[in-house]
């Protein structure tokens, strides 16, 4: 699977237009004194983003995209050019040099390592990673006689780690300060482009005076291009955020409990319970620097509701403004209880491109059981009596008065619970071959088949693949690949060469190559001859950008795009979309995940698995499964939330991204929900997934998720496939299953499932 040559293909130039097209939707101009839309011409351009720009953040949620676009090419092929670029020369010159000096260390470094051995290697050069630009000053000789500069704020985070409030960080460091003040004073009009995974301190903001401010986020490969057409007024803004960007880091409510913040990340206590991001603020009366749903437009527009009845709002929006352009239109609700937050999301939509003077007629549908509230007591999801005022944009629209309490739906309360006996039906292929499989041969199935490279199908790079060693009872395997802004996997492979794991994100593609060649000699007798393929996938931009753009039709062609991908290369499940709620700015993975807010996150979620899997013999894992919401020590935190917080902000993004999505998998997280892991928690696994919400897929967990707890009670919990996998996982459940630990009932639920995912994949349609 894969291109024979390398030369760039109709898919790749498709897809890049759709990732210029979904960037520059998902751009939010957050400040705009009239300077915007901005003619082409002679401009000064600085910061670490203007040359070296972030298409995405770090970790599994790469991607090896042919190249990628920075601002610096983005303005020159819009038509602008550049005072001086003595800053931008200086500043690439330093970085080169710091990365010579690393390449150079890590050559030297990894001789003593056998290369068969690629593990030790990998773990090493991980322990070393490369290096980012330094921030570098502004000199005076580097500053020019034009009229307008631009600044590029940069800011890279990834898997593994968390952010903090440091200069350089969270918060801007001295020399991004001093440089903000100068360029204010030297030029007449100042543009900072934020370029950062997701929020930062703009508290400079009161000390300088900047004409516009555009938060761009991490907009994929098309990023330059994206951020000129929305500069020069090529695309109307019409991005809105889906993050409270307080005045300071103190007024978010996990503030001081967040992480490495309190010094204790065996526990991390969701004292604010339901009150996250804009729910806290309107509860605590915070006025933030910019709200959630806020976003600024070079039109204007004017909605009048014409109706409402049974759930459906019609709304006439007019283009009140010069400019044609899209709007948001963000339906809140309040509930009667003090108990209960100020105003919730309830529905949004996104009206398509409306000329000057047009009126386009929107309906906006929502369901009443959305403004439920969850009764501890009663365990079960109640609309209030009393009046529920609803608000579009902002401005009151009308109110639904209920005359006595509704009880929506009762449900089991999530305790530790032991495991009970779950079956499932399954189809008469998948019953047939387990009946032909021995104890052992279940256990291998659900078990992930490592980095083997006796594969049926294989892409290097990926993250893994199904059991590798049943081919001869009929089994094949399937890959797997990361991440949520595009597939993840190697641009380059020796077809017959693969199973070794990629180096880690950041290090040269041709280090990749060279060391295939080194192994050569090894891997040629055993495996014949090899061919070349090619592999260019498409970098989109991060999870909070497509959020931003307010249209689940978008990011559902976005997803069907990925599934398109995924069967040109031989990938049957893309380990996105991520969902986990931005609980707190420092999480170092939000990039990957959507909003602060359940609805907007699940509804994003859905559309692009059901983009994805419209293509057909493909499916996504919509991860982590559950509250996956920081990453120093993601692997031991136990999130100690209430019943109430639990159903309605970090579940709920998943039960709506389940229901209306329908993945064909879900992956468990790495972390412990009020004790107990994720992967080892039958009410979570099975109750809430299969019994509550109707899930039919499979559970698997996060690569290397279950070496913190328990093979036999994952399966047991109804977490089917254990990756990335390994003989020590088989010989471990074989031992467990005789002594009574494994379940077998739970073992054949769970060793169908694995087949079922395989059956209907299109890699084995013919197999």
């Amino acid at each position: 699977f894969g291109a024979t040559t390398p030369e760039i293909s109709k898919r790749e130039i498709k897809h890049r237009s759709l990732a210029r097209e979904v960037a520059a939707e998902g751009i939010v101009l957050l400040e705009n004194n009239g300077i915007l839309p901005l003619k082409p011409q002679k401009i000064a351009l600085y910061g670490g983003g203007s040359r070296m720009t972030v298409k995405g953040g770090a970790g599994s949620g790469d991607v090896h995209e042919r190249y990628s676009v920075t601002i610096e090419e983005g303005l020159k092929n819009a038509g602008f050019s550049f005072g001086s670029t003595l800053w931008m020369d200086r500043f690439s010159g330093k970085y080169q040099s710091e990365l010579k000096q690393w390449r150079e260390v890590l050559e030297n470094d990894i001789k003593k390592f056998n290369p068969i051995q690629t593990m030790q290697m990998f773990i090493y050069i991980g322990e070393h990673p490369k290096p980012c630009p330094a921030v570098t000053p502004i000199l005076p000789d580097e500053l020019c006689d034009c009229d307008t500069a631009i600044y590029v704020l940069s800011r890279q985070a990834g898997e593994g780690f968390d952010r903090h409030v440091e200069k350089g960080d969270y918060l801007l460091s001295d020399i991004e300060v001093e440089s903000l003040k100068l360029l204010s004073k030297h030029y007449k009009h100042l543009i900072l482009a934020l370029n950062c995974g997701s929020v930062i301190d703009l508290s400079i903001l009161d000390e300088i005076k900047a004409d516009a401010v555009l938060f761009i986020g991490q907009l994929g490969m098309e990023g330059g291009n994206a951020l000129a057409d929305v500069l020069t007024g090529k695309v109307n803004p019409s991005g809105r955020l889906t993050d409270t960007w307080a005045k300071k880091y103190e007024d978010y409510p996990s503030a001081d409990t967040f992480g490495h913040r309190n010094g204790d990340l065996e526990n991390e206590e969701y004292s604010e319970g339901i009150y996250v991001g804009y729910r806290w603020f309107d509860k605590n009366e915070i006025k933030p620097r910019y709200e959630f749903g806020f976003g600024l437009s070079y039109t204007e527009f004017e909605a009048k509701v014409t109706s409402l009845e049974n759930g459906k709002l019609i709304v006439d929006v007019t283009n009140i403004g010069k400019t044609a352009g899209k709007e948001v239109l963000q339906l809140y609700s309040s509930k009667p209880s003090p108990d209960c937050e100020k105003k919730a999301l309830v529905a949004f939509t996104k009206t398509g491109t409306i000329a000057p003077g047009a009126t386009e007629r929107i309906e906006i549908h929502f369901d009443l059981s959305k403004i439920a509230t969850f009764d501890e007591g009663k365990s079960a999801f109640v609309i209030e009596k009393g009046d529920h005022t609803l608000y579009l944009n902002g401005n009151k629209c009308g109110k639904i008065t209920i005359e006595s309490e509704v009880i929506v739906k009762k449900v089991s309360p999530i305790t530790q619970e032991e495991c009970k006996q779950y079956h499932d039906k399954f189809n008469k292929k998948v019953n047939n071959t387990l009946q032909k499989l021995n104890d052992k041969e279940k256990i291998m199935l659900v078990v992930g088949g490592g980095y083997s490279i006796r594969c049926y199908n294989n892409v290097m790079g990926a993250a893994g693949r199904t059991c590798t060693k049943l081919l001869k009872k009929g089994i094949p395997n399937i890959i797997l690949a990361d991440g949520p802004a595009g597939l993840n996997v190697n641009q380059i492979s020796a077809v017959g060469y693969e199973g070794f794991p990629r180096y880690p994100d950041g290090l040269p593609e041709d280090w990749q190559w060279g060391y295939l060649k080194k192994l050569e000699p090894i891997l040629k007798t055993k495996l014949g001859t090899k061919k070349t393929v090619y592999r260019y996938m498409t970098a989109w931009p991060s999870e909070t950008v497509q959020a931003q753009t307010w249209s689940t039709d978008l990011i559902e062609r976005l997803g069907e795009a990925v599934g398109n991908e995924m069967l040109e290369i031989g990938v049957s499940v893309w380990l996105a979309p991520g969902l986990n709620i931005h609980r707190n700015p420092l999480c170092g993975r939000n990039f990957e995940y959507y909003s602060e807010d359940p609805l907007i996150s699940g509804k994003m979620a859905a559309a692009i698995t059901r983009g994805v899997q419209s293509v057909g013999g493909v499916g996504v894992a919509q991860k982590h499964f559950c509250c996956n919401n920081q990453e120093d020590n993601r692997t031991g935190v136990s999130a100690n939330i209430s019943q109430r917080a639990l159903r309605e902000i970090y579940l709920r993004a998943f039960e709506i991204a389940v229901k209306e999505g329908k993945p064909w998998t879900v992956m468990s997280s790495y972390n412990r929900v009020n004790g107990k892991h994720v992967c080892n928690t039958y009410d979570l696994c099975t109750k809430v997934l299969r019994e509550e919400w109707g899930f039919s897929g499979l559970v698997m967990s996060d690569w290397n998720a279950t070496e913190q707890c328990s093979y036999a009670e994952a399966i047991n919990a109804g977490n089917d496939l254990i990756m990335p996998g390994g003989n020590n996982v088989v010989k471990k459940l074989l031992s467990d299953l005789k002594e009574g630990k494994l379940d077998k009932n739970a073992l054949n639920n769970s060793a169908a499932r694995v087949l079922e995912l395989i059956y209907k994949s299109e890699t084995c349609k013919d197999f």
